[in-house]
């Protein structure tokens, strides 16, 4: 440890950092640590986090970011060691406790030590700790659907609203995608951030309530594909049996189908999913699925139709979709300042849901140049640019818009 401090005092010293800062770098070491965390650069972050616990021994806060850094680069011993060693200067911290239920949780780990009950154990201590801490209520709605407590599975999804943790343009991103969607609609979610916020809406504020979501990941998991299947009314496409014993394999392409993928191909060979349409949020990577020519871009997303002939691009209501946001909506940061997901937080970085907006009117324009509908691919544009305009998305963020208005102006 001692020369991972003094590499770190070598490197300050070239950025300009001598010796008589050395007191001043040693308070601030997290810094830099969290600037490359921040970009999903965890390789790189690890050891600065490992310098400001050495420089900050007493700090409990530098010993949990190593142990989280750890948790993620699977790194177990060190996760260990580190939550030790931050539990011992502060038995009560929440950050520390949230590490350890997400390092025990089954669904996300794989250290030999995973153990549902300890993970649920550190998850509810956490949040005693410190009732404003939003991570750990992720963690307490997935393990609450799995311990069949659904009052507790609310109440996760309420403390994410209330402590703030879903940021404005979380929530006005996923209101907006629920709108777009046909009635009494199956959707299938990608990830975090087209998940729990939707699902926090619809149990606050009863946006589109008759919306059933699934969330693909977590249909790896058998226990979470028989909730939906009962949850929802819909049907798993096989037996459990031949799902249990299902094999992850690679399709025609090369990419791999797990059993989420497996379980949804079936369901888009249906001629409907007990009768409620099929829709994949935008955020969805259609890689696996996009050659199904019965899937059509809609609103605000990709809907299954029940014949296959239908234009790749409904422009009509893909249009109403855009009438329906701004670029105001977004223009406040896509990530709480608590919130600790390496993940998450380099996305927020990119904009990224601010870019699947603005995606949506890239569909409209291309189709509309398809058809010759000049007039609306330009309208199309000039949308594009409010819509970044209003969002404050600076050259790097909006540069293939410049290609979009290109395209538009050789057509015309």
């Amino acid at each position: 440890m001692r020369l991972i401090k003094t590499a770190l005092m070598v490197m300050l010293a070239g950025c300009g950092i001598g010796e008589q800062s050395r007191d001043a770098a040693d308070a601030d070491l997290l810094a830099p640590a969290l600037e490359l965390y921040s970009l999903a650069k965890l390789d790189e972050a690890l050891p600065l986090f490992q310098a400001a616990a050495v420089a900050q021994p007493a700090n409990p806060d530098a010993h949990a970011w190593v142990a989280e850094t750890a948790r993620r680069l699977r790194q177990f011993e060190l996760v260990a060691s580190a939550t030790r060693a931050a539990l011992a200067i502060d038995p009560c911290h929440s950050f520390t406790h949230a590490v350890l239920g997400d390092a025990y949780r089954p669904e996300l780990s794989n250290w030999d030590k995973v153990d549902p009950d300890s993970s649920w154990a550190h998850f509810m201590r956490a949040v005693d700790c410190d009732p404003t801490d939003g991570n750990p209520w992720i963690g307490i709605w997935t393990a609450a659907m799995h311990r069949g407590d659904h009052a507790m599975e609310e109440r996760a999804l309420s403390q994410l609203l209330e402590t703030e943790f879903l940021t404005p343009s979380v929530l006005a991103f996923n209101r907006w995608v629920l709108r777009s969607l046909p009635a009494n609609a199956i959707l299938i979610t990608n990830g975090d951030w087209d998940t729990y916020p939707a699902l926090a809406l619809q149990l606050a504020e009863g946006v589109r309530a008759d919306v059933g979501i699934v969330n693909r990941s977590l249909l790896n998991l058998l226990w979470y594909a028989d909730l939906m299947s009962e949850r929802h009314g819909i049907a798993l496409p096989a037996p459990r049996t031949e799902l249990e014993q299902y094999q992850p394999r690679r399709d025609k392409a090369g990419h791999p189908v797990l059993l989420s993928d497996h379980i949804i191909m079936r369901w888009t060979e249906l001629e409907s999913l007990s009768g409620r349409p099929l829709v994949f949020a935008p955020t969805v990577d259609m890689t696996t699925f996009g050659s199904n020519p019965r899937l059509q871009f809609a609103g605000a997303g990709w809907r299954l139709n029940p014949s296959a002939g239908a234009p790749n691009v409904d422009v009509e209501s893909v249009r109403a979709a855009m009438d329906a946001i701004e670029g105001r909506e977004f223009s406040t940061s896509e990530v709480s300042v608590q919130d600790r997901s390496a993940v998450r937080r380099s996305a927020a970085r990119g904009r990224s849901l601010a870019k699947v907006v603005l995606y949506t009117a890239v569909r409209y324009v291309d189709e509309s140049l398809k058809s010759g509908a000049q007039a609306a691919a330009e309208e199309g544009v000039r949308w594009a640019e409010r819509f970044a305009d209003q969002a404050g998305m600076g050259p790097d963020e909006r540069r293939w818009l410049d290609s979009l208005n290109a395209a538009v102006r050789k057509r015309g």
